[in-house]
């Protein structure tokens, strides 16, 4: 069954400290499989939480879009930047969660500084927005900055720390659990980011989370046409097999795509760097499961990218 995701797995599980697969069609699990161990010796399953980098962003993405249908906030309203305690210059008093989502805030992008081992995404993210938005406001211009930005944004509004947010917005209604983030660091059952989860704190919404492929599967399950009409290109990416995002950090990457209208869910991380890559990773695991789906189309050509 599934004999060219199989394959695939079995490559990218050889090549790398670790790696998890789960396969999910019209909600049931048709493929979960994983290498590697824990951090407490276990044999790894694909239940275990590992570093998904810029994955992140679909869930926080996605506690933007329940927290808008629930009246918490509104995503064409200006960001409450002073409710998340924050003083921006004026130059973003106008700037609204919708452009947030779509990269197209003007927000900095100071891609390296991300990775410095100091501060967290609140001390850094005061930073950025002490100038106005760049010239690029209106336009995608990928920047991490958006992605914290709504991290707080949703701290702010539930009066809860992020990733029990993550847990209650996002897993609880499916009987599910085990999401955290890389500022608690890293727990035994988790599998190991070995270059160590400090270097991520300051990333927050935009990719401090640790989850397991199953629950990134349930969630991608769990979205609504209502949630779909807040995760929009390009905020999310799009290729000829559906949509998505990747994540890519030194030493993990991750690819989650929805396939055949959203009935199939491809949720893949890798602990390791073969691929290296989010990208190179979802060319090698959505073709494969669109050649035993019977749908191949080739490789993916994504955009944004």
């Amino acid at each position: 069954m599934l004999p060219a995701s199989n394959a695939a797995f079995d490559a990218i599980a050889l090549a790398n400290p670790a790696a998890s697969l789960t396969i999910t069609r019209d909600g049931r699990v048709v493929l979960a499989r994983a290498s590697g161990t824990t951090i407490d010796g276990l044999t790894a399953t694909s239940d275990a939480p590992m570093v998904v980098a810029s994955v992140s962003k679909l869930l926080t993405a996605a506690m933007v879009a329940r927290l808008d249908q629930a009246g918490l906030l509104d995503v064409d309203q200006p960001t409450p930047w002073a409710l998340m305690g924050l003083a921006p210059n004026p130059g973003w008093n106008d700037v609204t969660p919708r452009e947030l989502l779509a990269h197209a805030a003007g927000m900095p992008v100071v891609r390296p500084q991300w990775f410095v081992r100091s501060d967290d995404c609140r001390s850094f993210l005061t930073t950025l927005v002490e100038d106005p938005p760049q010239g690029h406001r209106g336009r995608w211009t990928y920047s991490n900055g958006n992605y914290c930005a709504l991290g707080l944004l949703i701290e702010a509004v539930t009066a809860t720390p992020l990733d029990r947010a993550a847990q209650s917005i996002l897993l609880d209604p499916f009987g599910a659990s085990g999401v955290h983030l890389t500022t608690d660091g890293q727990l035994p059952g988790d599998i190991a980011y070995a270059p160590g989860v400090d270097r991520l704190a300051r990333l927050g919404g935009a990719g401090s989370f640790l989850v397991s492929t199953d629950d990134l599967a349930g969630i991608m399950n769990s979205l609504t046409p209502a949630d779909r009409q807040i995760m929009t290109w390009p905020g999310v990416i799009f290729d000829q097999y559906g949509w998505g995002h990747t994540g890519s950090v030194d030493g993990a990457v991750s690819c989650v795509w929805m396939m055949e209208s959203d009935r199939t869910v491809v949720a893949a991380t890798v602990a390791g760097n073969r691929p290296a890559t989010g990208g190179d990773l979802c060319d090698r695991v959505i073709p494969a499961m669109a050649a035993d789906l019977g749908i191949p189309a080739g490789r993916p050509i994504r955009t944004p990218r």
